[in-house]
């Protein structure tokens, strides 16, 4: 038979700064860092290393202080904050110094599911077993700090 099925994704820059110590993080307002990883030692997996990956519609440090596993970690955590740009449809696109506007809830999302499932984050237990339930193609690109995290994600890969 054919092969007739095109992936046809819309692309988006996933820009990362940090490491942040938690203190720091706490302190974050800016409302366009809408994805967070928080990063540190895990029995099994080694040190620094993501643990959780999460997202808020609200402040970094409000979401950041709902985690009281924190205090438990036997090393301290790295914070990573990062922004999600519009669609993208060349590199020239990917400029994190213009700003980028805080993401649609829908699009955030379907990152979060898809950086989570990818990756496996210990913390992120409820998440991390079942396949995101994206109904489109995406790819993003993880871009400047981005610690351990793979640079380029997309559904065909990880989904389809």
């Amino acid at each position: 038979g054919l092969f007739i099925l095109m992936f046809a994704p819309t692309y988006y820059n996933v820009h990362w700064e940090g490491p942040f110590d938690l203190d720091t993080a706490l302190t974050e307002t800016n409302p366009v860092w809408a994805l967070y990883m928080i990063c540190g030692t895990h029995s099994l997996y080694g040190r620094s290393v993501p643990l959780y990956i999460g997202q808020t519609s609200r402040t970094i440090g409000q979401r950041l202080g709902e985690h009281q596993w924190i205090e438990t970690q036997p090393d301290p955590v790295q914070i990573y904050l990062a922004a999600i740009s519009p669609a993208i449809t060349a590199w020239s696109d990917i400029d994190p110094e213009k700003g980028y506007p805080v993401p649609e809830q829908s699009l955030l999302n379907e990152i979060e599911s898809l950086l989570i499932y990818a990756h496996q984050p210990g913390f992120n237990s409820r998440s991390i077993g079942r396949p995101p339930s994206i109904n489109r193609d995406i790819a993003i690109f993880n871009t400047g700090r981005r610690s351990s995290l793979l640079p380029e994600l997309s559904t065909m890969y990880w989904i389809d």
